[in-house]
């Protein structure tokens, strides 16, 4: 089931208004129901591993709170059977010249890493084992983020399914405002940018702006898409009163690619500091192990986005840039975040980092290496006037007037992302402080774009493959 289906729109509230109907002692069975039915609508097949992670997760846990070290291998099943599914089919076709025909089961890379979070917090004593199967198995399934995220730390989690939660208007006000503002990112900018840049990177006969359009359009199509579901999950959640670990804060403001991944995906990578990271010694055994564990850390992060040599590339980039910015601070003396920068300063380390980010997206897109380099010399060699002069520049999958329409929008979403970074506050807070005819203008014009790009509410979201 996708959040941006007629589905869904049904699904929610009926959840919403028996999960706050219910006695508290049957809230979490009817929510482990809803993730279950949610899960089973994107992919009904794949609940058998779903099951089988829960299972394996849960007496592992339970061990490893006892002090048995046998419980480690819940640790490797679960990580084992994402291996497999993810990874052999494509080793299998490298190196024999055959196929598995495996089919990835939808969003497992993410509940896996959850699953994984209750495993080694139990290890380190940071939460209880959770003696009741059915409760540990609503976290593993919770329908808000058992796709795409955010990864839930079992300690902040599961104690939330105990908390009674009775229905708050002003908490209830800011998730819809959350889940506004994340269909708003998906449908209509995401969607619409998708049809640019599946158009021109499926082109060979397109090169010079038009290639440059779509290489800066994917950028802010691949933030709207993901930070849109991030924000419509966190919603979602915050309405039924669960809080989720935010999982973007204005990303392509940052200074530095260090400052980068403290605003992207923040889930994801503070799981990567917390238990690969820290453990692998982080920088506390020099400055080459510093190093050496920050480039080990994007590998496998290039490695969990999927088994292409292309992710692994993307990983390995974004390891070198930590690297280098590192080098360059010690050397300079400077501060990696220089968030205190002057004004003209601050904007020029936001540009570059923004490109190279930009850069790096192309690898992450391509479907091979060869092809990544093929678009990227499609972008020096091709022409630019002549995109103009013929027209090519406005009709590339969008029209004029789809066009005009998604540049208003990403205004928009750079006027909002500035006013949230200027506050510091996320886009819910940013909507209720605000005067009420200004709060009422900004809803009006939020919902008759999303109303008006209905005809592309059914395009799947793009971490779901992941």
């Amino acid at each position: 089931m996708l959040f941006n289906s007629i589905e869904f729109l049904l699904f929610f509230p009926i959840v919403c208004v028996l999960y706050f109907l219910l006695p508290h002692r049957f809230r979490y069975l009817l929510l482990l129901f809803a993730g279950y039915v949610f899960y089973a609508f994107a992919d009904p097949h794949a609940v058998v591993f779903l099951v089988l992670t829960t299972v394996i997760t849960w007496v592992g846990g339970n061990l490893l709170y006892n002090g048995k070290k046998t419980g480690f291998a819940g640790l490797i099943l679960s990580i084992g059977l994402l291996a497999y599914l993810k990874y052999v089919p494509y080793l299998f076709s490298l190196f024999r010249n055959g196929e598995i025909s495996v089919i990835l089961p939808v969003g497992i890379s993410f509940y896996t890493f959850q699953s994984v979070t209750y495993l080694l917090d139990c290890y380190r004593k940071e939460c209880e084992s959770e003696k009741n199967f059915l409760k540990y198995a609503l976290f593993v399934s919770f329908f808000p983020t058992i796709l795409s995220g955010p990864i839930a730390r079992a300690k902040n989690l599961l104690k939330q399914f105990d908390e009674e939660h009775d229905f708050d208007t002003v908490r209830a006000k800011e998730g819809l405002c959350l889940m506004l503002w994340g269909y708003f990112l998906k449908m209509v900018i995401s969607s619409r940018l998708s049809l640019l840049t599946d158009l021109v990177f499926g082109s060979e006969d397109m090169a010079g702006l038009p290639v440059l359009l779509a290489i800066f359009a994917y950028s802010f199509q691949i933030y709207c898409d993901f930070a849109g579901y991030s924000f419509i999950a966190t919603g979602c959640a915050k309405i039924m009163g669960f809080t989720l670990p935010a999982n973007f804060r204005q990303p392509y403001l940052a200074v530095s690619v260090a400052d980068f991944w403290r605003r992207w995906h923040i889930s994801l990578s503070s799981w990567f500091r917390d238990y690969l990271y820290i453990p692998l010694g982080g920088n506390r055994k020099g400055t080459v192990r510093k190093y050496l564990n920050v480039m080990i850390v994007f590998l496998v992060s290039g490695i969990w986005h999927g088994a292409n040599v292309t992710y692994l590339f993307w990983g390995f980039l974004h390891g070198i840039y930590q690297v280098t910015g590192g080098c360059l601070s010690s050397l300079f003396h400077k501060d990696q975040t220089a968030q205190h920068a002057s004004g003209p300063q601050k904007v020029l380390r936001i540009a570059g980092t923004f490109l190279l980010i930009t850069f790096s997206w192309v690898f992450f897109r391509a479907p091979s290496i060869s092809e990544a380099f093929l678009i990227l010399k499609r972008f020096f060699t091709g022409p630019y006037l002549g995109a103009i002069k013929d027209g090519t520049l406005f009709s590339l999958g969008l029209g004029v007037n789809n066009l005009v329409f998604v540049c208003a929008a990403l205004l928009l979403l750079i006027v909002t992302d500035l006013l949230c970074e200027k506050k510091q506050c996320d886009v819910s807070r940013l909507l209720t402080d605000v005067k009420w005819p200004v709060r009422w203008l900004a809803y009006y014009c939020i919902v008759t774009m999303i109303l008006f790009s209905c005809n592309l509410s059914t395009q799947e979201f793009l971490y779901m493959q992941f």
